[in-house]
Order: C-alpha cells, then sequence, then structure tokens
C-alpha cells in the first residue's frame, strides 16, 4: 500500500496542471497502472492473456478496439470485460454517429473510468492497454470537439 501513495500523488499533482481531457487521461491510465502494479506485486502467477486487438480508424488516425468474443470470456471478470466493452463501444457508435458534436456526458466520462477501474480489478493479468488506448482516444476526440464548439 505505501507503494502506492507516490504514485497517487504524482497523479494527483499531474491533474492539477493537465486540460480536461488530459486529466481524464492520466487518471484512467494512473488508476489501472496502479492497480496494475499493485496486483503484480500482490500475485506473480501467469494468467491468460487478452485477446488481440482490432483497429479502428477515425480522420486518419488508427486506434485499438479490443472486443472479447463471448467464448473467450473469462470466469472471473467477464461482467467488468463486458461493462467495460459496452462503454467503449457507446463512445464509438457516438463518435460515428456525428461528426461535431460532444461524444459523451460528464457521467459518462465517470462511467467509463468506473468501468476501467472495475475491469483492472478484476482483471489485473490482463493487458488492459488497447482499452485504455480506445478510451483516451475518445475523450480526446470528445475534448477536440468541445473545444470547437466553443470557438465558433
Amino acid at each position: 500500500m505505501k507503494k502506492l501513495i507516490l504514485p497517487i500523488a504524482a497523479l494527483a499533482f499531474l491533474l492539477g496542471t493537465a486540460t480536461e481531457a488530459c486529466a481524464q487521461a492520466y487518471l484512467i491510465n494512473g488508476i489501472v497502472g496502479g492497480i496494475r502494479l499493485a496486483s503484480r506485486a500482490a500475485n506473480k502467477k501467469g494468467a491468460p492473456a487478452t485477446p488481440a486487438a482490432a483497429t479502428g480508424t477515425y480522420r486518419g488516425q488508427t486506434f485499438p478496439m479490443q472486443r472479447t468474443p463471448a467464448e473467450l470470456l473469462p470466469k472471473k471478470g467477464a461482467e467488468q470485460v463486458t461493462a467495460m466493452e459496452t462503454q467503449l463501444d457507446r463512445f464509438h457508435t457516438a463518435l460515428l454517429a456525428d461528426s461535431t458534436s460532444a461524444l459523451c456526458t460528464p457521467e459518462q466520462r465517470t462511467a467509463i473510468q468506473t468501468a476501467m477501474v472495475n475491469l483492472a480489478r478484476a482483471q489485473s493479468s490482463w493487458d488492459l492497454q488497447p482499452y485504455q488506448k480506445e478510451a483516451t482516444f475518445y475523450l480526446a476526440e470528445d475534448a477536440r470537439r468541445q473545444k470547437a464548439a466553443t470557438s465558433k
């Protein structure tokens, strides 16, 4: 537990100096990284890796889109994997539906952050980076759209 204090303090500092979208990306990455670090230290067992991520493209940018087939869902953490992927699917649908309106509400940002934390707790041995990158991409696109809307 003591090992988590320094990363949490550093994360708090970064959040205080970053834009909202950046802060959210740092928050997601920091929380998941801290949980993963603590879990690895407590449990050195090898576990199955997550399925390979597909790639999505939007406005010339690529981002991972990891979706786990039902038959590959782990027994432990299946609910959390499904919840995370559901949140990501909502963002993806909003991304493709309209190229100018916001992708999410503050409540949806909180929901995706909560889903990421819950998944990291349930599946600490999985490679969560594709989920993190996809969520970060959506949050950055949302911030870009909001900035464009306010500058008109």
